[in-house]
């Protein structure tokens, strides 16, 4: 017991970089896991989007393609958010973040030019995009994923 009549934390030998013990590599850094909530609300609004291009198909049949494509991007993100949330694999998330951030930058892009506006729901897509990428693309996150293929 301490001074202070609180019993003493055991001794786990030195601490990691995010305070875990060193050589238990268990401890996912904070940013896997917000990139990992960045990739499953990017996929979120995917969903949404592939509905919406759905739904807008009845009035102009060429938007199921653009519903596929979403569909197809809501598919790869929630894939590689479940790979990125166990450790496995982060290609599938960044690949897929960032071709939606691209789309959704092109959309913006097209919406300005024609003169109706900024596209929120586009910006919010960007920034999940890129924000996943980034962050899996941060030293921790690829030491981290490394440590993980080591093993």
């Amino acid at each position: 017991m301490s001074s202070t009549g609180r019993p003493e934390p055991p001794d786990r030998g030195p601490l990691g970089r995010f305070g875990a013990p060193v050589g238990q590599g268990s401890q996912r850094p904070p940013h896997v896991l917000v990139a990992t909530v960045a990739g499953f609300l990017e996929a979120g609004l995917l969903v949404l989007a592939a509905l919406a291009y759905f739904l807008a198909s009845v009035r102009e049949p060429s938007f199921v393609v653009f519903g596929a494509v979403f569909l197809g991007l809501f598919l790869a993100c929630l894939l590689g958010s479940v790979q990125v949330l166990r450790g496995r694999n982060r290609a599938v998330l960044m690949v897929a973040g960032g071709v939606a951030a691209a789309i959704a930058l092109v959309l913006i892009a097209i919406s300005v030019a024609g003169g109706t506006g900024f596209d929120a729901f586009s910006a919010l897509v960007v920034l999940l995009g890129v924000a996943a990428v980034v962050l899996l693309l941060q030293a921790p996150s690829r030491d981290w994923f490394a440590a993980r293929r080591e093993r």
